[in-house]
């Protein structure tokens, strides 16, 4: 007897909710992407209106350059602001999830179908950005349609009994101890607010500097000044918390960060040694409390979301800034002209430095960290959210006190992605530290001096 054998494929019971990860993942990337480009777009057009002014010659029908020329390029800042709103809108929706991120993907699909009629130079991006699109929507699409963001996930196997008797992370364990003592933070304070008072008393503290760039130290400095009494009050109650402690990283990482530019970025002055010291112990605060962060990683009660959504933030922030920051290197590397700024004397503006060899690889890090769902990820996040805040904080700062002092505005091409960047790390920050347990007061483990009210 003749034996038929009908060989069925192997459907992996996985392969559905994998392909549909996938699509997840492309669909937060996509919207952490328009969410910066649209920030970037903005802040070139304040920066240089003129910037959009050839974007369509190379269309290959008359009325859409005729268009452009004549209505987009009439009042290119509000028509470009719009755009760069309308971008800002996909990004959200995308990352929204649900019937939101339906619109967000027709959108970008359409946006990109649309950007094809400006000349076949936009169809090397449009071709293979549309391949990547279109098949991840339709993966996508079915989670969306059931109203979830998370049926990708597949199910968790069933934790075996040993394990359920294991405790989970104590929320009450006492955050790590910090190597900024009372009396190095008073150290510390006393030097910032020195070098901040020469900074704005001084009668010529940055000379062969542009007005601009005066006014924005000078700004800088009354941050600096705020930062160092935060630091003060913080060592002077009984910290308590890891949400205190993950502060005083974030605003050491500010200021380590903010007089390296002075120490490298600025003509020599007075109180050029009081940067160094300012250097050497937030440097040395900021090393040290991130290994016993590592160390002893606190728990957090973020949720999945807000894990993925901060990672893809910090990665597509890392990547967008060191693209932006090589739009202006890469021209002059092949031949181009002296990139703007400069550094004094003609030297690499200290910016470019620290972000690119340092700033920016660190967050992308810490990005994919979340990301990767690392347990030391969660605090190292909240840490460079509160850096980023305080950064811009300080660089808006400026702005603000041009125009108090009738100075001349100087809007640079970052402007408006730094602005979208305060504002978000702000709501950031406000979750992420709400997400670790506060620490009792009767936790023994606290050290002496972590208690100390002197």
């Amino acid at each position: 007897m003749p034996v038929t054998t009908t060989l069925q494929p192997r459907t992996s019971p996985d392969a559905v909710p994998r392909e549909r990860t996938r699509a997840s993942v492309v669909r937060r990337f996509v919207g952490g992407f328009y969410l910066v480009m649209g920030g970037i777009n903005a802040g070139v057009v304040v920066a240089d209106p003129e910037t959009y002014r050839t974007f369509a010659d190379e269309s290959f029908w008359s009325f859409v350059t005729d268009a452009w020329q004549s209505v987009v390029m009439a009042h290119p800042v509000a028509w470009i602001l719009a755009l760069a709103a309308g971008e800002v809108v996909l990004g959200l929706l995308l990352l929204r999830g649900g019937a939101a991120a339906k619109v967000g993907w027709i959108g970008v699909i359409a946006f990109h179908v649309l950007l094809m009629s400006f000349g076949f130079g936009f169809w090397l991006w449009c071709v293979p950005a549309l391949l990547l699109l279109v098949p991840a929507a339709r993966a996508d699409w079915p989670a969306l349609s059931d109203g979830s963001t998370r049926t990708s996930v597949p199910a968790a196997p069933a934790v075996p009994a040993v394990r359920a008797a294991t405790p989970p992370p104590a929320a009450v364990a006492a955050p790590p101890t910090s190597t900024l003592t009372p009396w190095s933070t008073w150290v510390l304070a006393a030097a910032v607010v020195g070098a901040s008072l020469y900074g704005l008393l001084a009668e010529t503290p940055y000379r062969s500097l542009p007005e601009a760039t005066v006014v924005s130290a000078q700004a800088q400095d009354a941050c600096s000044i705020v930062v160092a009494a935060i630091l003060v009050l913080l060592v002077r109650r009984s910290v308590t918390s890891t949400a205190s402690y993950l502060a005083r990283l974030g605003l050491l990482g500010y200021l380590l960060y903010s007089y390296l530019i002075y120490v490298t970025g600025v003509p020599m002055n007075r109180v050029f040694l009081v940067y160094v010291v300012i250097v050497s112990l937030s440097g040395a605060g900021l090393l040290g409390g991130l290994h016993r962060l590592v160390d002893r990683p606190p728990a957090s009660t973020a949720s999945p979301r807000l894990t993925r959504t901060t990672g893809w933030v910090l990665v597509v922030t890392a990547v967008l800034f060191a693209g932006l920051w090589l739009s202006v290197l890469l021209p002059y590397a092949l031949g181009g002209p002296s990139p703007e700024p400069e550094g004094v004397g003609g030297t690499p503006f200290p910016v470019f430095v620290l972000d690119l060899a340092a700033v920016l690889p660190a967050i992308a890090a810490v990005g994919v960290l979340l990301l990767r769902g690392r347990a030391v990820a969660p605090p190292l996040a909240a840490v460079a959210l509160l850096k980023i805040l305080t950064l811009f904080t300080a660089l808006w700062a400026g702005p603000v006190l041009a125009l108090v002092t009738n100075a001349d505005v100087d809007l640079g091409p970052d402007a408006v992605p730094s602005l979208l960047l305060l504002a978000a790390s702000a709501w950031l920050v406000a979750r992420w530290l709400r997400s670790f347990e506060p620490v009792p007061s009767h936790v023994p483990d606290l050290p002496d001096g972590e208690r100390s009210t002197s």
